[in-house]
């Protein structure tokens, strides 16, 4: 570095420029159910219950006796099969030779990697395995039309829509159309994570990650290529979007003897399902199908 015709000194600053992530939509009890098993899941497959419903009934006379129905269930099957996996390998020299905590710094960086990856999964499921919206006009001052309709037809399902993903475009028309009634989450768990809020009776997320494409093992087994690009909201109940992971590991992993340093390593492996198709709504318009 010269001033003139002076060398000046250099030096690194110890401050990272921080990553571009996505923000995170996956909140468990709020955008996804988790509670598929009593305390920690262990297993690479998990088995829910689903009680039978017997029929609607018209009503009988004030004096009588009692029908009985037999009680059956059925099984539905979650299997983690989905694997996350980040490694970076650090030297020691390496470290030694910058003026901030490398290893910990990658570490922290793999995790967030495989968030980032993990969401675009759960969001490739909810697409492949919810219903497409049959009413695909592009969404302009109609939407509060366009959400209402979507809604009924939930409800009349018996679903409970109380989750809207909406991806950057539609979350902004929507608070273009919205104005005041658009009430910002007070929630900070959330709010730190993404920009969320309620409107219609719902609450809304602004999904910046529906682009592109993603993969992700379904219940099956089968690896499924799903556009995330083409979703302009997906509004669910969230009870029947159901996630969950059999590991969590992360850590920094002495090297030696392969060389003289550390991996920092995450590793995540996860469930993805929709166990009901008719509580899940995905919104596409007629150019991305």
């Amino acid at each position: 570095m010269q001033y003139n015709n002076d060398y000046v000194d250099e030096q690194y600053s110890a401050i990272l420029e921080p990553n571009l992530f996505e923000d995170t939509v996956l909140f468990p009890g709020l955008t996804y159910n988790s509670r598929i098993a009593d305390g920690e899941v262990t297993s690479g497959l998990v088995h829910i219950y689903k009680e039978t419903m017997t029929a609607q009934a018209d009503p009988g006379a004030s004096a009588g006796d009692f029908s009985h129905a037999d009680t059956a269930n059925t099984l539905i099957d979650l299997r983690l099969n989905n694997g996350y996996r980040k490694s970076k390998k650090i030297y020691k020299v390496t470290v030694n030779s910058c003026s901030y905590a490398k290893a910990e710094e990658n570490l922290s960086l793999a995790i967030k990697e495989n968030a980032r990856d993990r969401q675009a999964s759960a969001l490739a499921c909810l697409i492949n395995e919810g219903t497409e919206v049959s009413d695909v006009e592009l969404l302009t001052t109609n939407i509060n039309n366009k959400i209402v309709a979507t809604r009924k037809t939930l409800r009349k399902l018996h679903a409970k829509p109380g989750v809207v993903l909406a991806n950057v475009d539609t979350f902004g028309l929507m608070l273009e159309i919205a104005g005041d009634k658009y009430t910002p989450s007070t929630n900070e768990r959330i709010v730190s994570s993404g920009q969320v809020g309620n409107y219609l009776n719902m609450t809304w997320y602004e999904c910046d990650a529906l682009e592109g494409s993603a993969k992700y093992y379904d219940h099956a087994g089968d690896l499924q290529t799903v556009s995330l690009a083409g979703a302009e909201f997906i509004m669910y109940d969230y009870t029947t979007f159901h996630m969950n992971d059999n590991l969590n590991m992360m850590g920094l992993v002495n090297a030696q003897p392969d060389f003289t340093g550390v991996y920092a390593q995450n590793e995540i492996n996860t469930g993805f399902r929709v166990t009901n198709a008719d509580k899940v709504a995905v919104y596409k318009v007629a150019s991305s199908l």
